[in-house]
């Protein structure tokens, strides 16, 4: 690791070795959940703390240091004289403290200091489940590759990017022995369930889902401009995590959903990220969270809001991931090369 000036200072603060390593330890933990990104970025205080049982003390030394600062919307004012900032974030809806580098992280001196923060969750049934599976598949233990994103909001492994020559996981899956199990019209399932959790009726979405109505298509019925499947699921995609714009033609969804609509508005006021960051919080919660962690068979694997099974689980899990969520559609699905 490289260790910048300022950080060197805070360094030859401490007098006890542990307690430099303990600094070194979180601050390039904080640099690996930063990734490439130079502003605000999410993390979790599940995952430092898994780096050190103590890192709250280690990101106040480098809060109060001006090495790293927090994201804040609001502030403390009991004292007048003395606003405080407070840390943004909210658990329930994914929205967890978020932090900037003020320093220049790439001009110092480097340090042998080597840790892997892969193995952050070795102790994780979902990672076992995942791991055991690519070792199925036939991917080689150094090879492998589970990493869960900022938040944990999407877990990405050797099957969800390209495979080989640019090929998918259908190229590597097909040929009958592989079926996923997709929760149908997942996001704007969950958009839906949470309004009703917060007490808001939108009676369009309550006329879809309560119906048994299928999202996409009633959009396709209502609004001339969109004239497939895909075009409603960016349509839907645009609405609910863009930035307010719509194509002229498109914009009736705003009307068709003025519940949702006006919610989303509002929910977006601090960040339009913020309903994305809800949806995928959500989705995880369920797809890797609870059904991979506790999947009665020992081979699956996720993409997103569908799992992977062998055909011979393919009933057994289908009907217990309707058992455990009533609420959404599940469908099941043999793996094919995908159809251009």
């Amino acid at each position: 690791m490289i260790i910048p000036k300022e950080l060197h200072y805070l360094l030859n603060l401490q007098k006890r070795k542990d307690a430099k390593n303990k600094i070194k330890k979180v601050y390039n933990a904080l640099l690996y959940k930063r990734g490439n990104n130079k502003n605000y970025f999410d993390c979790p205080s599940s995952y430092l703390k898994k780096v050190s049982g103590q890192y709250n003390s280690v990101t106040k030394l480098l809060l109060e240091h001006k090495i790293i600062d927090f994201q804040s919307f609001n502030y403390d004012e009991k004292d007048l004289f003395n606003i405080r900032r407070k840390k943004y974030y909210n658990t329930e809806t994914g929205n967890c403290i978020r932090y900037k580098f003020l320093i220049d992280t790439e001009d110092g001196y480097e340090d042998n200091l080597n840790l892997n923060f892969n193995n952050l969750y070795d102790n994780e049934k979902w990672y076992m489940k995942t791991r055991y599976s690519l070792l199925q598949l036939g991917f080689q233990p150094d090879e492998l590759n589970i990493k869960r994103d900022n938040f944990s909001r999407r877990l990405h492994t050797n099957i969800t990017g390209n495979i080989g020559d640019g090929g998918s996981y259908r190229d590597l899956l097909f040929g009958g022995e592989y079926w996923t199990i997709d929760a149908k019209t997942c996001q704007p399932r969950l958009l839906w369930l949470h309004l009703k959790d917060i007490g808001l009726q939108d009676d369009k979405l309550n006329e879809i889902f309560e119906g048994g109505l299928d999202f996409y298509d009633y959009i396709i019925k209502r609004i001339p401009a969109i004239n497939n499947r895909d075009e409603a699921k960016e349509l839907f995609t645009s609405w609910v995590n863009g930035t307010g714009y719509l194509d002229g033609d498109k914009t009736s969804i705003r009307d068709i959903f003025s519940t949702a609509n006006t919610f989303l508005r509002k929910y977006k006021t601090n960040n339009y990220k913020n309903v994305c960051r809800l949806l995928q919080y959500k989705e995880a919660s369920i797809f890797i969270d609870d059904l991979l962690n506790n999947v009665p068979v020992d081979f699956c694997l996720t993409i997103h809001d569908s799992l992977v099974v062998k055909k011979n689980d393919l009933e057994l899990v289908y009907n217990w991931c309707i058992e455990k969520y009533p609420e959404l559609i599940f469908d099941k699905e043999e793996i094919s090369r995908k159809v251009l």
